[in-house]
């Protein structure tokens, strides 16, 4: 049975909602439910009041550099009102305003968390970026941003401080400026619900490839092949990563697994376990190919560079066959990860 559909959803809520026995009813249902991100993945994205702004029409005191920017997205996004008594903006070129853009709103590497499911989503400005794996680290970046004002005015610190002043000063700065917040930041993420809630419900679709380093911590409560729904939602992750996020070009990602997943990846043959790695492997390759992205995999404080494996696999006929090499590095990459948790070699 097919359970990775509309009707598949109807059919869970019917058996709980009229099951005798609901938590017989939720014990049964409970391995059909997908990987808890699922549900960001497959429902809508929230409807925009307004479309993306952009830069100023091109005039013709412009660089060549800012015609050709203006010029690119003209016809697609609203256009914003040349202002000649701001010197900023009339006097320094596009490529000087953009260097101070990166000067300002970059550089950091920011911890995004949110309280649950429905809380504000925040973010904490890391204090040791060069340790961002070791998530045991990191509480005194939590704390210190309780002492620190908020891009908001409070009693005790009236004058706004952090990223949103400056994008909130005009549209033509928003618009020029709000690619290098996410060009220029690492972010990192500890919490499944705060990372898909950022990347499919807070940012616009279009900005997603601006994002180029993410450090994304995950659970993984069943075995991304366990049935049609976590198929779905374990090959639809990658494609977010590799088609969505099309600017990636660091991703570390943690997988958490129960020691139930940990004992069937254990269990199972390498050429059948290659399977649940191949959506992986494929979005490693092409973000490399494509842009030099290098991905980082974690499962059970067992570090994988999965385009070195890829590299490293030696097929025969790989010329005439190239799937040959994926499928190999496929392999590679689930017998380490099946003996780094104790399967046997």
């Amino acid at each position: 049975m097919d359970m990775s559909g509309f009707w598949g959803d109807l059919a869970l809520k019917v058996l709980v909602n009229v099951s005798p026995s609901v938590q017989w009813a939720n014990k049964v249902a409970e391995p059909w439910l997908g990987l808890p991100y699922g549900v960001y993945l497959h429902s809508g994205r929230p409807r925009r009041q307004r479309t993306l702004t952009m830069a100023s029409a091109p005039s013709v005191d412009d660089s060549i550099w800012q015609r050709f920017q203006a010029l690119a997205a003209l016809g697609t996004e609203p256009r914003c009102e040349q202002q000649p008594d701001c010197g900023f903006l009339s006097k320094l070129p596009l490529d000087v305003r953009m260097i101070i853009y990166d000067l300002v709103l970059g550089g950091s590497t920011l911890h995004v968390s949110a309280g649950d499911n429905h809380s504000r989503i925040y973010h904490f400005i890391c204090l040791v970026p060069d340790r961002i794996t070791q998530s045991q680290i990191h509480g005194q970046c939590h704390q210190l941003s309780i002492h620190r004002p908020s891009s908001a005015p409070r009693e005790n610190f009236p004058h706004p401080t952090g990223f949103l002043p400056l994008l909130v000063t005009c549209r033509q700065i928003y618009s020029e400026a709000i690619n290098t917040l996410y060009s220029s930041n690492r972010f990192e993420f500890t919490q499944i619900h705060t990372a898909f809630r950022f990347l499919t419900r807070m940012i616009p679709q279009p900005r997603l490839p601006a994002i180029r380093h993410l450090v994304l911590k995950m659970a993984v409560p069943r075995h991304p092949h366990l049935n049609s729904r976590t198929k779905r939602d374990w090959d639809d992750l990658f494609k977010l990563f590799s088609n969505e996020m099309s600017g990636l070009q660091s991703l570390y990602l943690t997988l958490g697994m129960l020691e139930q997943v940990k004992q069937t990846i254990r269990d199972t043959p390498d050429s059948e376990g290659a399977l649940w790695i191949k959506p992986m492997m494929e979005m490693a390759t092409d973000g490399f190919a494509r842009r030099g992205c290098k991905t980082q995999l974690v499962i059970d404080g067992f570090s994988h560079d999965l385009v070195q494996i890829y590299q490293a696999t030696k097929v025969g006929r790989e010329d005439v066959f190239p799937e040959m090499r994926l499928e190999g590095a496929c392999t590679t990459l689930h017998q380490r990860i099946r003996v780094s948790l104790g399967g046997q070699g």
